[in-house]
């Protein structure tokens, strides 16, 4: 069956620790989060890249979830490496070393095949990265999500693509940072100038907040219990918004909630594991139960 979601994010061999655990070279990346979450909801494609050293067990996995390799690359360098911790509340990733060299090697080309779509998610990534995706793609929805590297360093690309979305998915401090306001709703207007119909500020155990030129939605995160590694919870918050988007009739406020509240649901259970433990073992039936929760009342995580 042909995808209807393309998810172009970055598969990572990651140094992680957090107060509950530790390894190294622990596979993680925005693509594998996204992708998987996404592909509960509909048929999903996965553009990136892997070097020798990113394990054939784990890429079989994630195809064996249904999800379409191939226009994933192996490339005889090393798989983006990110090295880093997080500490007290987790709130932020300390970050201590990356290793993005097989970017230098890899131009992110996508197959003809995927390049007409019903959606695409660009995950965090370099704007330049995300602008050479979107120039070989026609989807009907379009989404990315940044950080504050990339406000800072390269802005103006940023923009562009930006200007391009039809929804923006940007957390709280980099929402003001992007927007030069410590102000949330004035943030969220700024960055609605910027192009993108929607702006969706993700605030961890704060939940969400879904943003439109006339109005805003604030979502509550689920109550989770045992909270264990941050790592991911973004992403498969995006990717799981996307892959339920990805199958309704029209793109608006109440679809996008609906959306929201899959993704509040599966972030909660990414959580829950160190690394991906916890979402490469997702059942649709436990996202179903909590997203019956959040649709049924508030929740914390």
């Amino acid at each position: 069956m042909a995808s209807k979601l393309i998810v172009a994010g970055v598969l990572a061999l990651d140094d992680l620790k957090t107060p509950h655990g530790s390894g190294k070279g622990v596979v993680g990346g925005a693509g594998i989060y996204s992708s998987v979450a996404s592909s509960l909801f509909t048929e999903t494609a996965l553009v990136a890249a892997i070097g020798y050293d990113f394990p054939v067990d784990f890429i079989n996995k994630i195809e064996s979830k249904g999800i379409d390799i191939k226009s994933v690359r192996k490339l005889e360098y090393p798989t983006f490496h990110w090295s880093g911790e997080y500490k007290g509340d987790m709130a932020q990733a300390i970050t201590h070393e990356t290793d993005f060299q097989i970017n230098d090697h890899y131009d992110w080309e996508i197959e003809k095949e995927h390049r007409m779509v019903r959606s695409l998610l660009l995950c965090n990534n370099d704007p330049n990265i995300q602008k050479r995706v979107l120039e070989q793609m026609d989807a009907e929805i379009i989404a990315m999500d940044t950080m504050n590297l990339w406000i800072d360093i390269a802005k103006e690309t940023l923009n562009n693509v930006v200007s391009q979305v039809d929804i923006l998915f940007i957390n709280d401090a980099e929402a003001q940072l992007y927007s030069n306001s410590e102000n949330q709703d004035e943030a969220a207007q700024r960055l609605l100038g910027k192009g993108p119909r929607y702006v969706i500020i993700k605030k961890g155990e704060h939940g969400a907040s879904l943003y439109t030129e006339d109005s805003v939605s604030h979502l509550p995160a689920f109550a989770v219990k045992k909270f264990v590694d941050p790592t991911g919870a973004g992403d498969s918050f995006a990717g799981a918004t996307m892959g339920y988007l990805t199958n309704v009739e029209a793109l608006d406020k109440d679809s996008l909630i609906v959306a929201m509240n899959y993704g509040a649901a599966v972030a909660s259970i990414t959580v829950e594991g160190f690394g991906t433990a916890r979402i490469m073992d997702l059942s649709k039936p436990e996202v179903e139960e909590r997203f019956q929760k959040l649709s049924g009342g508030p929740g914390r995580i």
